[in-house]
Parts: structure tokens; sequence; C-alpha cells
């Protein structure tokens, strides 16, 4: 029992660590000024979002970077979303709508909505964002900065989650916890080794020649997790690839209630861990019941220490993802409970081949 206490505290102390390094380091989106005018292609896969789809498109008219494209695919809505992109057009030539087109067989609709998107653009750079993330001022120019100055394939950003309801609360900052306690994001950047990868779909800004070149959704076509598995594999290409936080120049609103942050969440948490469902069930044990252990091999005192510990960890992560550090210290045994849950529900969907998102069963490609 010993000897599980202290891989247990090991495992803790060396999260901290990781999330010391990602604050040293200053993994968030600086201010850059770019080279030249390059063109943008400002391109925004969209499925029923009638609700978010004029936000969006308001704020890339407001934007200060004005050399961009902004094309909507259309894939086959059944709501306004078509009505409200075409009514921009008119507005603003700038913003186009591509019609979408029946899910050809053994592709998954994101994957595909992204590829003809990447058909039309004319762009230098392609950037595809999600319809429900929100852009501030400086954020289009920042990034095509930082692009050029680490010679960038591809930068993907993990926006500033907006959370405004409890049930988002106890799941969303969940894959902050994940992510910043667990991968130094600087090697995103600076390791060749692809277990070093992370991405985000809601923000990822490709080098254009090298996406026509590579096609990644094509490539990748019929992956759920399309964002991880095309970092990782640009990685074995050998091509230059960061992923950094958002400081709010972008953020999103991902989910609104508990079951549809279970089910978005449950989807994609696997590959959290390199896909292992082990090693994801492994972390969920030791973060969960790791204290037992401690307090049966070395009493009362030590277990607290590591409790508290823990929680000094959440606070660290919520800082530096710019969430509220005391509300989730506050929530951190319902978040853990979630965490459980979620782990579960994947577990589940896993086995039945029953992950469904935006209406579809993105396991039956």
């Amino acid at each position: 029992m010993i000897w599980l206490a202290w891989f247990v505290i090991f495992f803790l102390a060396l999260r901290i660590m990781v999330v010391l390094f990602n604050i040293i380091s200053r993994q968030w989106l600086k201010k850059h000024e770019p080279t030249g005018n390059p063109k943008v292609s400002v391109l925004i896969p969209a499925r029923n979002e009638e609700k978010n789809i004029g936000n969006i498109l308001q704020n890339l008219l407001e934007h200060d970077y004005e050399n961009i494209e902004v094309l909507v695919y259309d894939d086959l809505s059944e709501d306004r979303t078509p009505k409200i992109v075409n009514d921009f057009h008119r507005q603003d030539k700038r913003i186009r709508l591509v019609e979408g087109k029946y899910l050809p067989t053994g592709w998954l609709g994101k994957n595909h909505a992204c590829f003809q998107l990447a058909q039309e653009a004319k762009g230098d750079y392609f950037l595809f964002i999600d319809a429900d993330v929100v852009v501030e001022k400086g954020l289009i120019k920042n990034t095509i900065g930082h692009v050029q100055k680490h010679r960038l394939a591809l930068l993907s950003i993990f926006p500033r989650q907006i959370m405004l309801t409890l049930s988002e609360r106890l799941i969303v900052p969940l894959m902050n916890w994940i992510l910043v306690g667990l991968l130094p994001l600087l090697l995103t950047r600076v390791s060749p080794w692809p277990s070093f990868s992370a991405a985000n779909g809601q923000f990822m800004l490709f080098d254009a020649d090298t996406y026509k070149k590579h096609q990644f959704h094509e490539a990748l076509k019929n992956q759920k997790v399309e964002d991880i598995a095309i970092f990782r594999y640009m990685k074995k290409k050998k091509l230059r690839v960061h992923t950094v936080l958002s400081n709010g120049q972008v953020k999103c609103r991902m989910y609104e209630n508990f079951r549809e942050a279970t089910q978005g969440f449950s989807k994609n948490v696997f590959e959290f861990f390199g896909g292992s469902v082990a090693v994801a069930i492994l972390f969920a044990l030791i973060t969960t019941f790791g204290v037992v252990p401690v307090y049966l091999a070395m009493g009362l005192w030590p277990a607290l220490a590591f409790l508290v510990s823990g929680w000094f960890n959440r606070l660290l992560i919520s800082l530096v993802s710019w969430q509220h550090p005391f509300r989730n210290a506050l929530l951190a045994p319902l978040q853990q409970a979630s965490f459980l849950l979620i782990i579960f529900v994947a577990l589940r969907n896993r086995i039945f081949k029953s992950n469904l998102w935006k209406g579809r069963n993105v396991d039956n490609v």
C-alpha cells in the first residue's frame, strides 16, 4: 500500500510541475505584428447553427483585420442557418454560403464540411472556426504573426470558455484540467514526438499551401476527434505545429446543459489520453480515489495534505485558463464525479457504437 501511496503522490506532484511549467513558459497567445497583409479564409462548418451564426459573422464584419473571406458551409441544416448567412452576404460580399452535399460513405460530417470549405477557399491561410466562438479584435493579426514568427504549418488555440450554468461549470473546466495538468504546451511546438499533441477544432489556423498539399480533413475523414488526429498526423509528417491557450481573444460557450456537455465531452475524452481507454480509466481512478491509499498507508495528515495539494492544482489550472479559481475549487468533488460519469458514458458509447453528435451517429462510418 505504501508504494501505491507514493505513486499517487508523485503523480500529483508531476501534474503540479506541468502546470507551473505552462505558467512559466507563458503558453498564451501574445501580441504579434504580421509581415505583409496576407489573405485569410475564415472557414465555418455549420449545421443547425441559427442561434450562433449571426453572432460570429457580425464579429468578423467588425474585426480589425479586413483582408478576409468568410465561407460558411451549410451542412444540410434544418433551421434558418443558410438564410442568415445569405442575409449577411447581401451586406458584405466577403461572406459567402457554400451549399452542403449529402455525406459520402466513409466520411464524418465535420471533416467533410471542412474539406469542402478548403476546396472553395482562396486565402494564404485557412482559419477553421466553429460557429459558436466569439473573436475579439486583434485575434487574426496576432495569430498570423505567431505563425510567421515560428514558421508554423498549424496553430491551434483552446478558447477561453464561457460558462453560465452549474451544469457547464461541472464539466467544461475538466477539459483544461486534463490538458494543462498533463501536457507541457511548449512541447507541442518544440518536441517532434506525436505524443505531445493537442488541438482544438474550435480554432485551427493552417498555412494554406501546406493544407492544400496534404488535405488533412480528407486524409483523416473518418476520425471522430479530427483536431487531435490532424495535429498528430502533422507531427508525424515533421510539420511545425503549436497549441496555445487563449487569453480572451477567442472565447466560446461549448455547451448549454448537462446532457449536451456529457455527450460532447464523452465523444472526445479518450483522445486526451492518446486514444487509450485504459489510461483514461486509470487517470480517473487515481485522481478520484488516490487519497485512499495515502490515508491507509500514511494517516490523516498526509491525506489532508494530498487533498489540499489537489485543490491547489485546480486553482493554478483555473488561473492559467482564465476560469474562476475558487468556484472550481469549491465544485471540485462534483466535477470529479462528473468526470467519472463521462468516462462511463464514453466507455458505453464505444462498446455499443452509439456516439451521437448534431443528430448523426459518428460511429456509423
